[in-house]
């Protein structure tokens, strides 16, 4: 691997100039002599890397040395592999291909099953936490005329559903951080509730 080429990526990109940029980190991504080398190397560069607004990485970056990584170690239930696959997601989501790769994964499930890999990772709890809370928050935005799942009104059985995910969100709330918010979400759930059993 020649890490000078990466150096130089970095330098064009910065400058804005596209077409070398690519030069250089086609140069980079060839000068992978093995498996080996990727992984180190993807393990070294995932804490410092730089996401555009959209919260994705150079797609090429993604695409030839990232994922088969990450995708490997998530297969095995490796933790780290899975957390990274759930930041990642985006990258994900951008391509058809990839996505049915993963059975159609969405950033819960990657979270979730970082979680069950590892219950005392503090980062794995929190990010399960905070995208929970989200839907939660979504399912509600509409209230008082109802309470969504997906994009329609929660059914009877779709609201035991919400009830588990409320419950878990108080599991993993150790913080006490949305304790107020689900206090009100539970009576707006248990109105909307008897509203279904009418």
């Amino acid at each position: 691997m020649n890490i000078d080429h990466y150096q130089e990526y970095r330098e064009f990109e910065e400058k804005g100039l596209k077409k070398p940029a690519s030069k250089a980190l086609r140069n980079f991504i060839s000068s992978f002599e093995n498996e080996i080398e990727k992984e180190e190397w993807v393990w070294e560069y995932l804490p410092t890397l730089q996401t555009n607004r959209h919260s994705r990485i150079r797609h090429e970056i993604f695409h030839e040395l990232v994922y088969p990584i990450l995708k490997a170690g998530y297969e095995n239930n490796h933790f780290a592999s899975t957390l990274w696959l759930g930041k990642l997601v985006q990258n994900i989501y951008q391509t058809q291909q990839l996505h049915e790769e993963l059975n159609w994964i969405s950033e819960l499930n990657l979270y979730s099953k970082s979680y069950e890999i590892d219950p005392s990772n503090d980062e794995a709890r929190l990010l399960l936490l905070k995208i929970l809370v989200s839907w939660l928050e979504y399912s509600g935005h509409e209230w008082p005329s109802g309470i969504l799942y997906g994009n329609d009104g929660a059914t009877i059985e779709q609201c035991e559903e919400i009830g588990a995910e409320v419950e878990r969100v108080l599991k993993l709330d150790k913080e006490h951080a949305h304790s107020e918010f689900i206090e009100q979400y539970v009576k707006k759930l248990s109105e909307y509730r008897s509203r279904l059993n009418k």
